[in-house]
């Protein structure tokens, strides 16, 4: 292990990558905390990048150094970096000797001298500092963003002393915590020109590697040595190259990584993973040692359920040495970020990951956006629209009690009012409108029962039509696609960046896909920015170099132009031809492109819909990819099917409702690229009105920060008037303008140009939102912004913020201007959903108010409409596995416990979130659920009462009876009876079998204790 080898001397770590990098850190760290554990993060920028590092990476770097430097010769040091920032040249170590300024609360300070020392490291002035390397000075009070910290402090001043340091949040800009101390760590590096190995800074250290670094050093010195070439000879990244690295690297000794030891059980698997996790606990104890490690919030979870399953108490050690050395029989607790334990001699290792799955972390890591399908639409809240299976539409008016715990009320036509008992919640589904949109059912039943019926056929039918597409589809074979490994791994190593976890599955995914011998047809949802084009580029590489031909179809000339330098440069070796077909083409370009993809000399074609065109024939087809498909009409979308490809390949950022509903009922299969970008943050976005100040402010911004900026409306029409606005507002910037009346080449040309950096300002209208990569914009002003759909302003929305900079969006409307309630709640959404991988949620929420439509024929109302979004997909899920021929089983244990119990209001005052968490437990499907859903009530409302936790038991019961096939259970004071779902079925050992009911005879009084024993009971059972 790499913690015990430093423990005896200095050792440098190269990681496969940076997310790998910042893991093993962390997990060091935690382990071995009189170690110093130095994280050296490799650069943001790429080779031939023109953007330099951002200031929060050359900050971290820098400090990370300086740290080295402190620490060389005095303490034991464990390097871990990347096999990247191996490859590049470092100052001398003598560079970093300098503290950086620090400021303490009582200090004097001189502003203006602040102000000038701040430059001469890298900071940037600025009116609003919420980006690492900025700063302002707004009066007496000093913004800083540390470019090594996390969060920036404002520093207030009185009479030329430091009165106050507190740290703020970066995004509301409110104060978060007072600090006594604060350091200006370095926004710039320092020269490196003749610079040295990282090897020059930890002397004496041995080297230790993942296996594959070595493989992902020399690919950055290919693509440092391509951009240099490229560009000529200009500005590079100064690296040290594989002669004077191994030479380097030769003198020291290595160490050789153990193979993984073994894990213990993965009780998240099992059907009670606390209950299993006590029992193999116990077991280990009486004469190992056990050692807990996770989040602090996984440890407070999976101490208290060992201790109240077994009796044992887990006590702290600060590392993991201490763990070794403790006698047998101890159980302990350490705070690690561990995602799997192991077995090493008489110390068993368990993490949360083993008892918590995924939601092991959740309080470090926030809560996972891979579930982004269906976000958060399922939640009911007060004066929502809701569908009851039972009883049709109503409206949620709230919580009240009965006897054996509270209801949900709610409100139906004619003055009804139904009270649900909350453990039947999972029959209640959001209906999606707003109550004055929709007509209340009476609590008769007749009108609702009656159209109920008549849906149920309807999606049956429908079920069966689209279960005979996909058998059609599933029954239909092709050519299986298998290139070369090596060269296709050739390719993928020209990508610049590390995948990240839902890219690299996506690309998984479509690897699997073309090599089955099925046609695929799989929709791949991400964020704008999020590397859906690198899945096309696999695709393309996995079927072009298979010697078969691929269509690239984009939207607009734009996109096809920067999509076709991207293949084309990414292909430029392979021998793979690349070619663009669009309305730029000329004649002659037609002529000879036609000819090629006839002939089959040209693989890898990229254009608008004309590559669907009359006149078009493939000598060899069998891949057809179709970027931001929701910019397709439906005809266009049909031909590119048409073209008789095996293999077709959706891109979208914002689905439209009908591609998404296509794929939630397993017409398409799809892939979520949820996982942003390492540098990518989330984008400020307001709503406001148009203010002349305000937008001068953004764009001045923008520019006093190397940026650009973009200006969108709505209609051409809107742009002269606008444009002289611009004029008089900002005469100091130069307004580039872009609409669809423009030539096409003159059009593409002043896009193209502000790409590359040429014009502060594009004034243009939404056909920018299709694709437009210009990494150094990094504000948006839509006027006019009732004027755009959902979709629309996300997809604009995405153009900016896409380097490592803070983008802001300010959807504005005209003074004045009476703006619909619809179209208000249509913008809000949007400054809703500002945090990362929004798209999904918000195409959600596009299905939610406008409705699918019938997938199979052409109306744009489905029943969609008539029951809501989620009871649709409910009701559909079934009856697509029914159309297959799959068992559908919709039963809910009947529970009679005698237990009252529930969320008391003294624990959980507001009401909302009490019906909300509500109706989540009722939909939770198994255990383990349970367990997360117990640990996230304790650590957001404290010690759990009794009543709440005889909830969380009646819950598990009902999950266990459910699993074993146990229809009803009576739990009295004389006995319990279980009666299970299949008559005849022969009565476990310890129970009498009467008249279909399996019987324990067992006088209970206490209710608890009944409850328990039903547990019990449930479990000898399984």
């Amino acid at each position: 292990m790499l913690v015990a080898q430093a423990a005896t001397g200095d050792v440098l770590f190269a990681s496969i990558d940076e997310q790998r990098a910042t893991a093993v850190a962390a997990i060091a760290a935690a382990l071995a905390p009189d170690i110093a554990v130095i994280h050296l993060p490799s650069s943001d920028a790429l080779p031939g990048d023109e953007a330099p590092a951002s200031p929060g990476n050359i900050g971290c770097r820098v400090a990370a150094l300086r740290r080295l430097r402190l620490a060389a010769g005095t303490q034991t040091v464990l390097l871990v970096t990347t096999a990247e920032a191996t490859a590049v040249a470092y100052a001398e170590p003598a560079a970093f000797d300098t503290a950086p300024p620090g400021i303490r609360v009582g200090d004097t300070i001189d502003l203006a001298a602040f102000a000038e020392t701040a430059a001469a490291v890298g900071y940037v002035a600025d009116d609003r500092v919420d980006e690492p390397g900025e700063v302002a000075i707004l009066g007496s009070v000093i913004d800083v963003f540390p470019a090594d910290h996390a969060m920036p402090v404002r520093i207030a001043v009185a009479d030329g002393q430091v009165a106050a340091i507190n740290a703020y949040d970066p995004v509301t800009q409110l104060t978060i915590e007072p600090k006594e101390r604060i350091e200006i760590g370095r926004a710039s590096e320092p020269d490196a020109v003749d610079g040295v190995s990282i090897l020059a800074h930890l002397p004496d250290a041995s080297l230790a590697s993942d296996p594959g670094a070595e493989l992902r050093r020399t690919r950055f010195l290919t693509i440092a040595e391509e951009a240099r070439r490229l560009r000529q000879g200009g500005a590079a990244i100064p690296v040290i190259d594989d002669a004077r690295w191994t030479k380097e690297a030769g003198a020291r000794s290595t160490v050789a990584l153990d193979a993984a030891p073994p894990p213990p059980p993965r009780f998240a698997e099992r059907r009670d993973p606390a209950r299993a996790f006590g029992r193999f606990a116990k077991g280990v104890v009486e004469d190992g040692r056990l050692l807990l490690v996770g989040s602090p919030r996984d440890l407070r979870f999976i101490a208290a359920r060992l201790e109240r399953a077994t009796g044992i108490v887990a006590e702290p050690v600060a590392s993991l040495a201490d763990a070794i050395a403790a006698p047998a029989g101890r159980a302990m607790l350490l705070t690690a970020p561990v995602d799997r334990g192991y077995v090493h001699g008489e110390l068993t290792v368990v993490a949360g990951g083993d008892l918590l799955g995924g939601r092991a972390g959740e309080d470090e890591r926030g809560a996972a956006t891979s579930d982004a399908l269906f976000g958060e639409f399922g939640e009911l809240r007060i004066g929502d629209v809701i569908v009851h299976e039972d009883f049709g539409i109503g409206v949620i008016a709230g919580l009240e009690p009965l006897d054996e715990g509270d209801a949900i009320a709610l409100d139906y036509a004619k003055g009804g009012r139904r009270l649900v008992p909350v453990t039947e919640a999972d029959r209640i589904w959001r209906y999606g409108a707003d109550a004055d949109a929709v007509t209340l059912d009476a609590l008769d039943g007749s009108s609702w029962q009656k159209r109920r019926g008549a849906i149920d056929a309807a999606i049956a039918e429908s079920a069966r039509e689209l279960a005979a597409i996909a058998a059609a589809r599933d029954a239909r074979t092709t050519d299986r696609i298998e290139p070369d490994a090596s060269v296709y791994e050739r390719f993928a190593s020209g990508f610049a960046f590390t995948e990240t976890p839902d890219q690299a599955r996506a690309i998984a995914a479509v690897r699997e896909d073309l090599a089955s011998g099925t046609p695929m047809d799989r929709l791949v949802v991400g964020d704008v920015g999020y590397g859906k084009t690198e899945v096309a580029l696999r695709a393309a590489a996995l079927v072009a170099l298979a010697g078969r031909q691929v269509v690239i179809a984009a939207p607009t000339t734009v996109l096809v132009r920067q999509h076709l330098e991207l293949f084309t440069r990414r292909f430029e070796a392979t021998g793979v031809v690349v070619a663009g077909l669009s309305r730029l083409s000329s004649p002659a370009e037609k002529k000879r492109v036609k000819a090629g993809l006839a002939d089959g000399s040209i693989h890898v074609v990229v254009g608008t819909g004309a590559v669907a065109g009359k006149g078009v024939d493939y000598a060899d087809l069998a891949l057809v990819v179709i970027d931001e498909e929701q910019r397709f009409g439906t005809a266009d979308k049909a031909k590119l099917h048409g073209l008789g490809a095996g293999h077709v390949l959706t891109l979208s950022a914002t689905p439209i409702p009908r591609t998404l509903q296509s794929a939630m009922v397993g017409l398409q299969t799809i892939s979520v690229i949820a996982t942003p970008p390492a540098r990518r943050q989330p984008i400020r976005t307001s709503v406001t009105i148009f203010d002349d100040a305000t937008v001068r402010t953004a764009l001045l911004r923008e520019r006093g920060r190397s940026g650009q900026s973009f200006v969108v409306v709505p209609r051409i029409e809107d742009m002269d008037p606008l444009a002289e606005k611009l004029a008089r507002l900002v005469p100091e910037l130069r307004i580039v303008t872009a609409h669809g009346k423009m030539p096409a080449g003159e059009l593409d040309d002043a896009m193209v140009a502000f790409a590359n950096g040429r014009g502060d300002v594009l004034l243009a209208t939404n056909i920018i939102e299709a694709g437009l990569d210009v990494p150094r914009a990094n504000t948006m002003i839509v006027h006019h912004a009732d004027r755009f759909g959902l979709s629309q302003l996300h997809q604009l929305r995405g153009r900016v913020g896409r380097s490592g900079r803070r983008g802001q969006v300010l959807l504005t409307t005209a003074e004045g201007a009476t703006i619909a309630d619809a179209t208000l709640k249509r913008l809000r959404t949007l400054q809703a959903f500002d945090r990362l991988g929004a798209g999904f949620a918000i195409s959600a929420r596009d299905l939610d108010l406008r409705g699918a439509g019938d997938l199979v024929g052409e109306a744009q109302a489905g029943h969609m409409k008539l029951i809501g979004t989620d009871l649709y997909q409910h009701l559909m899920a079934h009856a697509l596995r029914a159309a297959r021929g799959e068992a559908v089983d919709l039963w809910v244990p009947e529970l009679h416990l005698e237990l009252a119990a529930c969320l008391p209001d003294d624990w959980i005052p507001d009401m909302g979130v009490r019906l909300s968490l509500y109706a989540r437990l009722a939909r939770l499907p198994d255990s383990a659920a349970l367990d997360a859903f117990e640990a996230e009530l304790e650590d957001r409302f404290g010690a759990m009462p009794a009543a709440a936790r005889d909830l969380l038991d009646i819950a598990r019961i009902r999950a266990m009876a459910r699993a074993i096939g146990i229809r009803r259970i009576d739990a009295g004071q004389a006995a319990i009876a279980l009666t299970p779902r299949k008559p005849g079925d022969a009565a476990p050992e310890g129970l009498a079998d009467k008249n279909g009911r399996w019987l324990l005879k067992d006088a209970i009084a206490d209710p608890v204790e009944r409850v328990q024993r039903v547990r019990d009971l449930l479990e000898a059972i399984e």
